[in-house]
């Protein structure tokens, strides 16, 4: 699978679980689920990002330093997001932030690096594909990733 499609597919994940959350009531266990199931995806998107991805496309230094900053917004946001009780007025607000720098870091990758500004043969892009989907269904499947996620989520909200 063509590296591309990879990212767009899996920012399609991650927005269909934002618009699912959206419509779960705030202070639920089934929304509480779901938070955790996109902080899973979300951890995952980035890493695939960070570790195959970017480091494929690192010609575009300074496009690939932008995506960088932009994932530090979003785990601000999500920080923010996570200190804030599900019963509190602000946040829905806060949900909204945080569905906002999401959905905008994914459309600006989308825009500017897919395709990427260097030249990317085919066979690479679907190698690099390959590589992303294998380290996906990787992270999927493992405990110790679960964890990790919990882990920063709990750390996250405790600062």
């Amino acid at each position: 699978m063509n590296a591309y499609d990879v990212l767009f597919e899996h920012h399609k994940v991650l927005r269909g679980l934002c618009e699912k959350i959206t419509a779960i009531p705030a202070d639920t266990d089934e929304r509480q689920d779901a938070l955790d199931e996109l902080l899973i995806e979300l951890d995952i998107h980035m890493r695939i990002e960070d570790d195959l991805f970017y480091p494929a496309v690192s010609a575009a230094s300074e496009l690939v330093a932008i995506a960088h900053a932009e994932h530090r917004q979003v785990w601000d946001q999500l920080a923010v997001l996570l200190r804030t009780p599900p019963t509190a007025p602000q946040y829905q607000d806060e949900w909204n932030s945080f569905v906002t720098v999401l959905d905008a870091h994914a459309t600006e990758e989308e825009r500017d690096l897919c395709p990427a500004p260097i030249d990317l043969s085919e066979d690479m892009l679907d190698t690099l594909g390959d590589r992303m989907v294998e380290r996906i269904a990787q992270l999927r499947q493992s405990t110790i990733h679960k964890l990790r996620v919990r882990t920063r989520a709990a750390l996250l909200s405790s600062l």
